[in-house]
């Protein structure tokens, strides 16, 4: 979809201030990909995580003439991720605005909405389908409405097929998650109840903007060059994704780092690992990761490793940015507190 006739896409926020009355609100937040990455479109199943400290907020408000959208990330990271997808820049942030209005039964315009992300685009950390979320809540409390669980996953899912051609539904259903761990499978989440420990992740951004589009696609490509062999792999990742849940819950730390690891070596396989993410797997896992994989769709984006305490992720981000992390993170495997 490209943006109606008439629509604006703004790069600086209003100056004016609106009351509650006169605004909506919504939020959202970033996710990880812990296991499951592509083989999740083929029916096995993923385990994500919800990341609050990442998060991205909207703004709806009324006001005559056509949809305005604006966002200071449109002039960076949401261009830079339009160059590699081939979308408008504005498209899919349009497209959440149009989904919400035809379901509430409101006019597709006269609206102003205002957002505000945190969230890196094209890194894995699910920015499209966060932005679409605190979008589309912002737009129904603007109308009184309240949109439950399910119909909020239908509404981002609209926008997130168009963005990646095929979405798996993950990222819809994490960046609306309460925090901690979450199973997937046929487009429904179960809460993984982490055991207590210290281990924490490490996410370091390659700088390198990825396409969930083109790398599924070569995915599916791959699949087919490899016949049995592809339909292996599938069902080695998946089973790994069902040990690893166990592990989590169980606290066996060093086992899901290991399974990590076996996850990113069936990624590299299907064709979604690339040099920069080669790399900072590498050093990770020389600094005594306790595993280390890509998270996302990978040809780019974002590494995750495991570390098995506090200290332990402090040497690990000194590693990842010597050997060329643009950014690092560090990520508690709990619920957000």
């Amino acid at each position: 979809m490209q943006s109606q006739p008439g629509d604006v896409l703004a790069t600086h926020s209003s100056t004016r201030d609106f009351t509650d009355e006169e605004a909506g609100r919504g939020s959202a937040s970033a996710k990880l990909i812990l296991f499951g990455e592509h083989v999740v479109l083929h029916g096995r199943p993923a385990i994500s995580l919800p990341v609050p400290s990442l998060p991205v907020t909207a703004t709806a408000r009324r006001q005559p003439g056509p949809v305005v959208i604006e966002s200071s990330a449109f002039d960076t990271e949401w261009r830079a991720l339009a160059a590699t997808s081939h979308l408008n820049a504005s498209a899919v942030p349009r497209l959440a605005v149009s989904a919400v209005c035809e379901y509430l039964g409101l006019p597709d315009e006269g609206l102003l909405v205002t957002v505000d992300s945190s969230i890196p685009a094209g890194r894995g950390f699910g920015s499209s389908a966060a932005s679409s979320a605190a979008i589309i809540a912002a737009v129904a409390k603007l109308a009184k409405r309240e949109l439950d669980s399910d119909t909020m996953f239908a509404l981002i899912q609209q926008s997130e097929a168009f963005a990646h051609g095929k979405a798996s539904g993950v990222d819809a259903r994490t960046v609306i998650g309460a925090g901690g761990p979450m199973w997937f499978q046929d487009g429904k989440t179960t809460p993984l109840r982490v055991a207590d420990g210290r281990a924490v992740l490490v996410v370091a951004d390659t700088g390198v903007s990825g396409s969930t589009r083109d790398a599924v696609a070569a995915v599916r490509r791959r699949l087919v060059a490899l016949g049995a062999d592809g339909a292996d792999l599938l069902n080695r990742a998946g089973a790994i994704t069902a040990a690893a849940a166990a592990d989590l819950v169980a606290g066996r730390f060093a086992e899901v780092g290991s399974k990590m690891t076996a996850t990113q070596e069936i990624l590299a396989l299907l064709g979604v690992s690339c040099f920069e993410i080669d790399n900072l797997v590498g050093a990770a896992l020389e600094a005594g990761a306790l595993g280390a994989k890509l998270s996302g769709g990978g040809l780019g984006g974002c590494v995750i490793a495991l570390a098995a305490d506090d200290s332990a992720a402090a040497r690990l981000r000194a590693a990842l940015s010597d050997a060329g992390a643009e950014r690092c993170y560090t990520v508690g495997l709990g619920a957000a507190s």
